[in-house]
Parts: C-alpha cells; structure tokens; sequence
C-alpha cells in the first residue's frame, strides 16, 4: 500500500465528507497550492486509493423503506464453490452489500427493499432457491443510526 502523508489524509477526508468541494477549497483544507492538491488526487486515483465518485441517495426518498439483513450459511459439501452460489444475488439490485464473513454464517447481505411483500418475494425467488444453502436468516432494520461514514484516514 502506498504510504499517505497528513496532506493525502487531509484530502482523502475531506472528499469522503463532500466530494463536490472545489479544488481551491480542497487545496486549503490540504494546506497545498490548487495545482499540487489536483496532481495528488490524480496519483490517489492511479494508485487506486480513490476508487470512485459517486452520488448517495435517500433510499426512503426513492421507495426503498425497508432494509434487511440476510445471513446466510452454506452447505459447502453440496456445492463447489459457495462465492459462485452467492454471485447470482450480487448482481441483483437489491443487494447493497456482500460480506463474507466468519462465524456461523458464512454470508451477510444488506438488502434494500420498497416494502415487506417485496423483501418476502425476494428471499422466496432470489434466495431460497439457490443450490447449497443451509440456513437462511433475515433481520430487518428498524432504525439506521450511522451509514456510509467515511474511513479513518488520519491517525
């Protein structure tokens, strides 16, 4: 990984919290000239350390009320790869995220549904039918305390 100076971090938090910023407001939280913060954020976007820049919407605002939690543990002895099982749901919309993670459950997906119907049709067509899956349990979200905070970059 590459090495990131207090200049590196000063960007990468700055444009975590607001990625429109301008580039003399970005240079002046950096304390950089406007020119040195753009070549450091094209050498952070080479390196891959920016890996996009994207739009965040309010999923309430766009009809996706419910979020869920799908835990999901695999019966890898019926299955030759239980990452391939899964790739058919990460290609739906529906799914934000995909954590393989350890412990019982061998996969954590945060969906985004408009509505329970929709949430009960998507585990019963989506879900359940995939080959090798032992144990499907779902937990949906009644409150969202923090999202999408940005990374810690500086120590």
């Amino acid at each position: 990984m590459e090495s990131l100076d207090r200049c590196d971090q000063r960007i990468l938090y700055a444009l975590q919290r607001d990625a429109r910023l301008t580039l003399a407001t970005l240079a002046e939280a950096a304390n950089l000239s406007p020119s040195q913060c753009s070549r450091r954020i094209a050498r952070l976007e080479q390196s891959g350390i920016i890996k996009g820049h994207v739009l965040r919407l309010d999923p309430e605002a766009i009809g996706l009320k419910v979020t869920a939690l799908i835990f999901l543990s695999m019966d890898k002895g019926r299955m030759a790869s239980p990452r391939n099982a899964v790739g058919k749901l990460l290609a739906r919309d529906e799914v934000i995220d995909c954590h393989a993670v350890t412990g019982h459950h061998d996969f954590i997906l945060k969906v985004r549904v408009a509505d329970l119907a929709e949430l009960s049709h998507f585990l019963s067509t989506a879900v359940s039918p995939l080959e090798g899956i032992r144990d499907i349990a779902t937990q949906v979200v009644m409150n969202t305390l923090k999202e999408n905070g940005p990374l810690k970059v500086m120590p």
